[in-house]
């Protein structure tokens, strides 16, 4: 399976109703390890069974950018660094999500695809694609 930005997160991230509202500068963004084994899917609304490897990390320096020439809104971060993830699992996807109170209140919205990384006690760190984590198209 391909990464994606979740239906509730593109909803969330183009609407102004309060209390769904994801506002991608303020809000608290964070990416999450998930096992290579888990499924993950565009209509998941919350995190709840996307069991966390390591500890979850706050995305820093988050910008959007509207790109004009081909039509999208770009989102992006720093590069996060997860430290020293205890051996034993295998990572296979990153999911970022707007992190409020517990995962049950937490709103997926990009899903990230990536190589299957087995840990074992070192740190990972994901280096972000050079034109963004995700964009939506306009």
């Amino acid at each position: 399976m391909a990464s994606f930005v979740t239906n509730r997160g593109a909803r969330d991230l183009s609407v102004a109703t309060s209390g769904t509202q994801i506002v991608w500068a303020s809000d608290t963004i964070k990416a999450r390890l998930v096992a290579s084994s888990f499924t993950p899917d565009k209509d998941n609304t919350s995190m709840t069974g996307y069991t966390q490897i390591g500890t979850d990390q706050t995305l820093g320096s988050k910008t959007f950018t509207e790109d004009t020439t081909n039509d999208r809104i770009v989102y992006d971060a720093a590069d996060p660094t997860w430290t020293a993830v205890a051996g034993g699992s295998t990572v296979g996807w990153i999911a970022i999500f707007k992190f409020v109170t517990n995962d049950a209140g937490s709103t997926p919205i990009a899903i990230l695809d990536i190589a299957d990384t087995a840990t074992n006690g070192s740190d990972i760190t994901i280096v972000f694609n050079a034109s963004g984590i995700f964009y939506l198209q306009e």
